[in-house]
């Protein structure tokens, strides 16, 4: 079981069935943009329409990389277990006054006050979301002072909490998961084996071990976006022996991933290679179109062809300008792939592209990785 107290000075290199399978559905589902993802990965894509729309219904507007299985996984102390059948068959044996149990004993054990709900669920979901906020608190580590991070964990576990033995989903859900790992995933993890193994033999040339115990991990070797060096709290917490470290051997290739626990954290390792590359790439080119956005004339030109096409000499004469502005402006939202312009003799035509601009803002949620509203 996880615990919390005293000096933790140590790491080990861990493999987990659950914090790959939530990369691995958010990739399949679409919580991260297709443009972004690598060819090697792009396979995790290739799932059946049925299955898609079961994660549609699974997930709902949970756009983010969410933490379902991880959560599952804490709960029932299998976040380090490599292996699929043995993490999930514990899962899914686990029930909710199972999960409250070893949730409770963890809670007591990082010095907090058990919190009482109205339901079995609302008093685990409460004691989960403080337990997970003292992570942070513990190592100073500055947290949302607002609901929204309360609001996305309270999303997940309501979601993590219907797979369990007696949960409304529980038969359904692990059957469309046994689909997805058996048929997809399982297979293209395969083909991830030889980078596993490189990456597994790197961390240990570098910290002469698979695990240590009772000394500091080396953490000069990492990359500059790794959260152990962006974060000074994260850093010092283990250096100080606050925080003991499992680098998370995972086959995508992730450079900046990281789960916070008491005591504990999860933390990806990889350089940022090509699916960095292309999510930097992607994220030029979004924030080009927002940018061809950023001027009130060009949001008028959009919102008067956004019913009937209009030429230049249309747009100038409304928008008191001259043709030769408008056209400058036309051309920013056609570059950007907004608008649609085609030549009718010795005029030039203009009409939005609603699909575009309609993604654009999809997009932009996807990317920003938003939670749910704030509640009351």
């Amino acid at each position: 079981m996880n615990d919390f107290g005293g000096k933790k000075f140590g790491w080990q290199i861990i493999k987990s069935a659950t914090l790959d399978l939530d990369v691995g559905l958010a990739m399949a589902g679409g919580s991260f943009p297709r443009a972004g993802i690598t060819s090697d990965i792009l396979a995790l894509q290739d799932t059946p329409a049925d299955w898609k729309e079961e994660w549609r219904f699974y997930f709902g507007d949970m756009g983010w990389f969410s933490s379902i299985l991880e959560h599952a996984g804490f709960l029932a102390d299998v976040m380090d277990e490599p292996d699929y059948a043995r993490a999930t068959m514990t899962i899914r044996q686990m029930t909710l006054k199972t999960a409250g149990k070893n949730l409770s004993q963890m809670v007591s054990a990082a010095g907090l006050d058990l919190l009482t709900g109205s339901t079995p669920e609302e008093t685990l979901i409460q004691n989960f979301v403080a337990y997970r906020k003292f992570g942070f608190e513990s190592i100073h580590l500055v947290h949302p002072k607002d609901k929204l991070f309360e609001n996305r964990l309270v999303k997940e576990l309501q979601l993590c909490l219907s797979i369990l033995q007696g949960g409304e989903y529980h038969d359904a859900f692990w059957h469309w998961l046994d689909r997805f790992y058996y048929g997809v995933y399982q297979p293209w993890l395969e083909t991830r084996k030889p980078y596993l193994a490189s990456q597994e033999q790197k961390v240990i040339s570098i910290t002469g071990a698979a695990r240590g115990e009772g000394r500091p991990v080396n953490l000069s070797w990492l990359p500059d976006v790794n959260p152990a060096l962006r974060y000074p709290e994260i850093k010092s917490a283990i250096e100080s022996g606050q925080l003991r470290v499992k680098f998370w051997l995972e086959p995508f290739g992730m450079a900046d991933s990281f789960t916070l626990l008491p005591g504990n954290i999860y933390l990806s390792f990889a350089e940022p290679g090509q699916i960095y590359e292309n999510f930097m790439s992607y994220t030029q080119t979004l924030a080009g179109q927002v940018q061809a956005l950023a001027d009130p004339t060009r949001l008028i030109i959009l919102r008067l062809i956004r019913v009937l096409s209009m030429t230049n000499t249309d747009m100038a004469a409304y928008l008191g300008l001259s043709r030769p502005t408008v056209s400058i402006h036309a051309r920013v939202l056609r570059e950007a792939g907004l608008i649609n312009s085609w030549e009718e003799g010795r005029i030039t035509r203009h009409e939005i592209n609603s699909e575009a601009v309609r993604k654009l803002f999809s997009e932009l949620v996807t990317f920003l990785d938003l939670p749910p509203e704030k509640r009351e």
